[in-house]
């Protein structure tokens, strides 16, 4: 359980399981709905199951990274969920980024749902195609869960526009997080993946501070997750309500805008000029601007 200066309602660490997300959803699903809140969270030392968007297999090493979902029942319309992905990417992003302070690497976003490292001086970095020197660091997933939990709650009833008038009634998502910490290059699945140790900001072979590591990003992530959902809240989910400050923040730390990119989307690949969030991505080209709502981006070299 969680400590009083934690961050989490509730916080259980399981030494391996399948998938967090997985654990998770069979309790919010069942009469247990209730003993797992706002903010509670599920963290896996190893899993043997873990998936990534479009259910993607998650690979790590054995005790390489944090590994860790969170279940959030935010005070917001249905209609601005999408922006959770970019949200906790930006949280997690702001976890991380005092490890990198002295190094040469600059922390940012990726739409639709990951962290990345883009190096100060891409010519010290190897060029992977379609990502150049930018390494992903860490990814999100968020999932509804959809089916009513016991009790009756009405959130399933509400409007799309409506605002919930407690937690009770909130939609329930599964946010799930994996931060590569003290991978090696060779432990990583994907030639784009970096970690911690790959930066240089975790140092090999010591498994105590690794874990010290762990704990740090794991109490940081959640403690920028519950400012930013705060913010969000106070907003009423759309991020360029009020004085916009959210919004800004969020394209801001988005390395997608200003590139163009080539997004593989369900329905066929799409190409273009980033230009914008709302939380889908728009693209513009000679046919105008087109919004993607889900896809894998890649950058895409101009010139020779």
């Amino acid at each position: 359980m969680s400590s009083g200066s934690s961050p989490f309602s509730r916080l259980d660490t399981v030494p391996v399981t399948g998938s967090t997300q997985d654990d998770l959803r069979g309790v919010l699903t069942g009469p247990e709905a209730g003993s797992w809140p706002h903010l509670s969270a599920l963290r896996a030392l190893r899993q043997t199951a873990g998936r990534g968007r479009s259910g993607r297999t998650w690979v790590t090493p054995d005790e390489g990274a944090l590994l860790v979902s969170v279940v959030l029942r935010p005070l917001v319309p249905a209609e601005h969920l999408a922006w959770l992905p970019l949200l906790a990417g930006l949280a997690v992003r702001d976890a991380l980024t005092s490890f990198v302070d002295d190094l040469p690497w600059q922390l940012g976003t990726k739409w639709p749902n990951d962290v990345v490292a883009v190096p100060e001086d891409p010519a010290v970095v190897a060029a992977v195609p379609g990502w150049a020197g930018t390494r992903k660091i860490a990814g999100v997933l968020s999932e509804l869960v959809t089916a009513e939990p016991s009790g009756g709650c009405a959130h399933g009833r509400l409007a799309p526009d409506e605002v919930p008038a407690g937690r009770d009634e909130a939609p329930m998502v599964i946010l799930g997080v994996g931060v590569n910490i003290g991978q090696e290059a060779e432990d990583l699945p994907v030639a784009w993946a970096g970690s911690l140790r790959t930066l240089g900001a975790v140092g090999a072979g010591d498994a105590a501070a690794r874990e010290d590591v762990m704990e740090a990003v794991l109490a940081a992530t959640g403690h920028h997750l519950v400012r930013l959902i705060g913010q969000w809240e106070e907003v009423g989910g759309d991020v360029d309500a009020g004085d916009g400050a959210l919004g800004r923040r969020l394209r801001a730390a988005l390395t997608t805008l200003g590139r163009r990119v080539s997004v593989q989307a369900p329905d066929g690949e799409l190409s273009g000029l980033a230009v914008d969030v709302t939380p889908a991505l728009v693209l513009r080209n000679q046919d105008g601007d087109a919004e993607v709502r889900a896809g894998d981006v890649t950058f895409v070299r101009v010139g020779t």
